[in-house]
């Protein structure tokens, strides 16, 4: 179980499947969303007890996000 976290920003390509992700299987609680006036949306997250947030960002206008397989 995660307990702590810094603030950390990750973006992703579909948002919903992300935010699933973080709230299904981390168990992280969602505590805000929005969309930014240039067009990307945010998703803020919080693991239990902890006062720092995980930021989800969708911004396909700035094109597709690319994982490196190791």
């Amino acid at each position: 179980m995660i307990t702590r976290l810094l603030h950390t920003r990750y973006r992703v390509n579909d948002l919903e499947k992300a935010v699933s992700f973080y709230r299904d299987v981390l168990g992280l609680k969602e505590i805000s969303r929005h969309s930014s006036p240039r067009g990307s949306t945010l998703v803020f997250f919080k693991a239990p007890g902890s006062e720092e947030a995980i930021e989800i960002c969708h911004y396909p206008q700035s094109g597709p996000v690319w994982c490196r397989p190791t």
